[in-house]
C-alpha cells in the first residue's frame, strides 16, 4: 500500500477519494471514515456539518511533523474555498486558504521529497475562448473572472513555479455529490431546497446561472476514480503522463441544461413517491432563481480528448456513475441528512 494525505479531508472530492483509495493500493493517512494518530490533531472546521480536518496553514506545525511526511507517497491537494458565491463572501480567507495554504504544501512537499497532485478549477479559463462549438481543452486562454478563479490560479503558478517534486495540475469540471459533503455545487443545492420545501420549510435559491446553458455536471465518484487513477500513474510511472494538467469532467456531448435536469431530478423524487414530476417542477420554478446576467461561465464545457489520449475517461471506468443515478444519490443524501443546515441558508 502506498500512503497519501488528501487536504481538506471532509470535502466533496476527498471523502470519495478515501472511500475508493483502497482498491488502487492506496491508505490515505489522514482519513475520515475512521479515528487514526491524527484525529487529535485535526482543529480547522470548514462548516460546522463537516468534521474537523488538520489545517494546512499551520504552516510551522505541519513542516515539524516528520514522522508523517517521511511515511507519505503522494499528496493531493484539494483543500480549498470553493465556489464564487462562497469565496466572494470571505475573500480575505479565501486567498489566505487558497494562495498562502498551496504555498504551505508545496513547501512540505519540497521538503520531504513528495510527489503533489494540485486540483484546480476549469473556472480560471477566459470565457471569450470557449462557446457552444469551441470547448475548453487544456490550451484554451486564462483569465479568471472572479475571486474563486484568481486564488486557485495563483495556487497553479505556485505549483508551476516552485514545486521541484514530481507534479500534476487537474481541474474538475462541474462535480456534484452527496449532502452534506458536497454544500457548494448547483445540483446538489437544488435537490436539498426542492426537498426542504416538500418537508413544508420554505425555502429559496439563487443559481448564479443561466438555466438554458447546458452544462457537463460529473459525478464526484467519477472525478475521484480519475484522479486515483493520475495518482497510480504520477507514482509508478511519471513518464507515462501525456501532460501535467488535465482538465477532468465529463466530455461536452453529455451537458444537459437545467430543463433536462429538472426533469431527471423530478424522475427521481417520484420514484421515491415524494412528489410527481409536475409537483417538483411547480416547487422548482416557484422557488429556485437563475440568475442568467452572472452566468460568466457561459458554455463551461470541456473536450476530454486529452483524457482519452492517457487512455483515462469516465464513461468506460469501472463503477462509473451516470448522471441519473448521481442524481438519485444526492437525493437519498439530502433525504437522510436534512436536519443539516448548510452555510447558505
Amino acid at each position: 500500500m502506498k500512503n497519501i494525505f488528501i487536504t481538506g479531508e471532509s470535502g466533496t472530492i476527498p471523502i470519495q477519494l478515501q472511500i475508493l483509495s483502497n482498491s488502487f493500493g492506496f491508505n490515505v493517512v489522514n482519513t475520515q471514515l475512521e479515528d487514526n494518530f491524527l484525529t487529535g490533531f485535526k482543529t480547522h472546521q470548514s462548516f460546522k456539518v463537516r468534521k474537523l480536518e488538520l489545517d494546512f496553514l499551520k504552516r510551522n506545525f505541519l513542516l515539524n511533523f516528520h514522522d508523517l511526511w517521511e511515511k507519505v507517497d503522494l499528496i493531493i491537494h484539494s483543500g480549498a474555498y470553493v465556489g464564487t458565491d462562497f469565496c466572494n463572501s470571505d475573500p480575505t480567507n479565501a486567498i489566505r486558504t487558497n494562495v498562502e495554504g498551496t504555498q504551505n504544501i508545496v513547501d512540505i512537499c519540497n521538503k520531504f521529497k513528495i510527489p503533489l497532485i494540485y486540483l484546480s478549477t476549469t473556472a480560471i479559463l477566459d470565457p471569450k475562448f470557449y462557446s457552444d462549438t469551441c470547448h475548453m481543452t487544456e490550451m484554451t486562454s486564462i483569465n479568471p473572472q472572479t475571486i474563486y478563479g484568481i486564488t486557485k490560479y495563483a495556487g497553479e503558478l505556485i505549483v508551476k513555479n516552485t514545486c521541484i517534486t514530481k507534479n500534476l495540475v487537474l481541474r474538475p469540471v462541474f462535480g456534484f455529490g452527496n449532502y452534506p459533503e458536497d454544500l457548494h455545487s448547483a445540483l446538489t443545492k437544488t435537490i436539498y431546497v426542492l426537498y426542504r420545501n416538500l418537508k413544508g420549510k420554505d425555502t429559496k435559491l439563487t443559481i448564479l446561472l443561466d438555466n438554458l446553458i447546458p452544462k457537463s455536471y460529473t459525478r464526484v465518484e467519477n472525478i475521484a476514480t480519475c484522479i486515483l487513477n493520475f495518482a497510480d500513474i504520477l507514482i509508478k510511472d511519471y513518464k507515462k503522463l501525456k501532460s501535467n494538467l488535465f482538465n477532468i469532467g465529463e466530455n461536452h456531448e453529455k451537458s444537459k441544461d437545467w430543463s433536462q435536469l429538472i426533469d431527471i431530478i423530478g424522475s427521481c423524487f417520484e420514484i421515491r413517491n415524494l412528489c410527481t414530476k409536475s409537483e417538483c417542477n411547480d416547487i422548482f420554478n416557484k422557488k429556485i432563481t437563475f440568475a442568467p446576467q452572472k452566468d460568466y461561465l457561459h458554455f463551461h464545457n470541456i473536450d476530454d480528448s486529452l483524457l482519452q489520449l492517457q487512455k483515462i475517461d469516465f464513461i468506460n471506468q469501472k463503477n462509473y456513475i451516470s448522471i441519473k443515478q448521481g442524481i438519485a444519490l444526492s437525493l437519498n443524501s439530502v433525504i437522510q441528512n436534512l436536519d443539516k443546515e448548510p452555510y447558505w441558508l
